[in-house]
């Protein structure tokens, strides 16, 4: 079996190696990093060398600065690509341009100005990969960890003919909230969840069985102000319904981002993007690696390896380990909805449970978003296309309609002016968006 690692620097793959790793069924499999940052990704390799020195799996670890080496042959492709530029600069200039309008970002990687220009950025970089699949391993499933998710994976359905799944931990992370202030296990609780990632919605909560809504009413009333919940807890007393995502996701799918203009005390205990890039916080967030990860590659410290039973939230060992093998495994992932959601596209690309088997990602049915949840999904369902189709044909003018739909927009005329501040703060990257009379 081949494995090929996209974006191979990235520190999330030590996790990925480390599950690999301990999943009996892929002892053997050659995996391959790929990354343009030569550097980055020989550190991961040099980690990856660890972990087999430790699991002895059997593990070929390679690593090349060639795509098409690293597809030929391949049976997955799993990515975890950014295009934040060194130090997340690019990512911090974009929070920073559009701050001078008073959109003050607290993630920017999904919706908002920010997150409109990484999609513009990252989605072309995503279709020559899955045009490059589709010549060299063209059965090939693509595991897609990057943001943002929903266009980036929607992009490649819509524009090849490559699988692809997206893996986010973030709505997971919720329900571990709800057991903890519940204060029952994890393990016993079953939900229903459905909607765009980053702001999917908690269609129903059981606990052993039973309908555990009342019992959440009741902790929220208790706990909901906690950090990270406070505006989704709003949002829930509001509507009836929890949004999934964490207050830093959830509040840029709604025009109340545009309450605060400033950067400093922004409410619900929120941080503008900019600052947590200053002070280190997003290295640690994102890559979820620690910073002694050179210690780990030279062998002075020890990798990381999951003990019995224990995985990441995404779980790649067990997600490789059933598209192989056909051990069905239901998990959360975003995946075209294919009448899961009936209101809804069946194209729309989604984030709710699957059945996750030989050959790829099957939808399993939720049942109808309520009119309150289904207002807010639908729209940004619709603004990924644009944003889809912006970055596939270079347009100008749907890159404006996709701002000009955004709930961190306040109207027309505000959406090409933010067009143009971030065309020109990040320069060639944004080079074929700049208005006819700039280029």
């Amino acid at each position: 079996m081949k494995i090929v690692l996209l974006g191979g620097g990235s520190l999330y793959f030590e996790y990925v190696m480390a599950e690999i790793a301990c999943t009996p069924e892929l002892a053997g499999a050659e995996i391959v990093l790929y990354d343009v940052d030569e550097k980055r990704m020989d550190l991961m390799r040099r980690v990856g060398l660890q972990i087999e020195a430790k699991a002895k799996a059997g593990l070929d670890i390679k690593a090349t600065t060639s795509l098409a080496k690293a597809l030929d042959g391949a049976n997955f492709a799993v990515a975890s690509i950014g295009v934040h530029g060194p130090h997340h600069s690019w990512h911090k200039l974009d929070s920073e341009t559009v701050a001078k309008f008073g959109i003050i970002h607290t993630t920017g990687d999904t919706v908002g100005p920010s997150g409109i220009s990484q999609g513009l950025r990252i989605i072309p970089i995503f279709i020559d990969i899955a045009k490059k699949m589709e010549k060299y391993c063209p059965g090939a499933i693509l595991l897609n960890h990057s943001n943002p998710m929903a266009a980036i994976c929607r992009a490649v359905w819509k524009y090849t003919s490559i699988h692809t799944i997206g893996y986010c931990h973030g709505a997971i992370g919720n329900i571990h909230f709800f057991a903890r202030i519940m204060g029952v296990p994890f393990s016993e609780l079953d939900y229903v969840i459905a909607g765009i990632n980053h702001c999917s919605w908690l269609m129903g909560l059981s606990h052993k069985g039973k309908d555990a809504m009342p019992m959440l009413k009741k902790a929220l009333d208790k706990h909901g102000h906690e950090p990270h919940q406070t505006f989704s807890t709003e949002v829930f007393k509001m509507t009836g319904m929890y949004p999934l995502g964490g207050d830093r996701h959830v509040i840029e799918f709604f025009p109340h981002s545009r309450m605060y203009s400033r950067t400093k005390k922004i409410p619900y205990g929120l941080q503008w993007r900019a600052d947590m890039i200053a002070g280190n916080q997003l290295k640690k967030e994102i890559n979820k690696g620690p910073d002694d990860i050179h210690l780990k590659a030279s062998g002075k410290k020890d990798v990381w390896l999951p003990k019995a039973n224990e995985t990441t939230p995404e779980s790649m060992g067990a997600q490789l380990r059933s598209l192989a093998f056909g051990h069905n495994k239901v998990h959360l992932v975003s995946t075209p909805n294919r009448n899961a959601v009936p209101n809804l596209p069946d194209w729309a690309m989604i984030e709710l449970k699957a059945v996750i088997s030989k050959g790829g990602a099957r939808s399993i049915y939720a049942g109808e978003l309520p009119a309150q949840a289904a207002r807010w999904t639908l729209a940004q369902v619709y603004a990924n296309e644009l944003i889809v189709d912006a970055a596939v044909e270079q347009s100008r003018e749907k890159a404006v309609m996709a701002l000009a739909c955004d709930p961190m927009i306040r109207d027309f005329h505000e959406a090409g002016k933010v067009l143009d501040a971030m065309v020109k703060a990040q320069g060639d990257r944004l080079k074929n968006f700049r208005a006819a009379k700039a280029k």
